[in-house]
C-alpha cells in the first residue's frame, strides 16, 4: 500500500512537470513491481499531461477497466479535443458515476459545446457539487446562455466561490452582458467574495 502511494505521488509530480521520460520510467517501474492495474488511472493522467494520448489509450486497453481508469482516459480524451469519445467512455449508469466522473463529463460537454448533453448529465446528478456547477456555468457561458448561468449560480445548493464567479464574469465579458456582471458583483458581496 505504501509503495502504491509513493508511485501515485511520483506520477502526480511527473504529470505536473510534464516529463514523458519520467512517466515512462515510472510506468516501467510499476510494471516490474506488478502493480499496473492499481495505478492505471495515475499513469493515464501522466501520459495525457505529457501529450502522449496513444500511450494513455494503450495502457487503458491493457488493464482491467475501472471507473477511475475510465474517468482518467475520458479526461485525457476531453483535454485533447476528443469530447465525444470521452462521453462514450463514461456512459455508465448514474449509480456508478462518482463526482470526478461527472466533472469530467460536464467539462467535456463544456469544451465541445454540447449544451443539451451537459444539461442532461447535470439533471441526473442527485446532489451537485461546486465543481459540477462551475462546469455548467462555463458551458452555459461559452454557449452565450449567460442568463441561465446566472440563475444557476443564484439558486445553487453549494456555496459559490471565486472560480465560479470568475467563469460567470468571463461569460459576461465575452457576451457584453454588463447588466448580469453588475448583479454578479452584488452576489459576490453577499457571499463575502471580493
Amino acid at each position: 500500500m505504501r509503495l502504491r502511494r509513493r508511485y501515485a505521488e511520483f506520477l502526480r509530480r511527473a504529470s505536473a512537470l510534464p516529463s514523458l521520460p519520467l512517466v515512462a520510467s515510472l510506468h516501467a517501474a510499476v510494471l516490474r513491481r506488478g502493480i499496473p492495474a492499481l495505478l492505471a488511472a495515475s499513469l493515464i493522467q501522466g501520459y495525457s499531461a505529457c501529450g502522449d494520448l496513444p500511450s494513455a489509450r494503450a495502457l487503458f486497453d491493457e488493464t482491467p477497466p475501472t471507473l477511475s481508469s475510465r474517468t482518467a482516459l475520458a479526461g485525457a480524451l476531453s483535454a485533447h479535443g476528443r469530447c465525444a469519445e470521452a462521453l462514450a467512455l463514461l456512459a455508465v449508469p448514474e449509480a456508478e458515476a462518482d463526482d470526478r466522473a461527472v466533472t469530467v463529463l460536464l467539462a467535456a460537454c463544456a469544451r465541445a459545446g454540447m449544451v443539451a448533453e451537459g444539461r442532461r448529465v447535470f439533471a441526473r446528478v442527485p446532489r451537485p457539487a461546486l465543481q459540477h456547477y462551475t462546469c455548467m456555468v462555463e458551458m452555459l457561458g461559452r454557449a452565450g446562455e449567460v442568463d441561465e448561468a446566472e440563475r444557476l449560480v443564484a439558486r445553487m445548493e453549494a456555496r459559490p466561490d471565486r472560480v465560479i464567479f470568475a467563469a460567470l464574469l468571463a461569460a459576461c465579458r465575452v457576451h457584453g452582458r454588463v447588466d448580469v456582471a453588475e448583479r454578479v458583483a452584488g452576489l459576490m458581496r453577499r457571499y463575502g467574495i471580493a
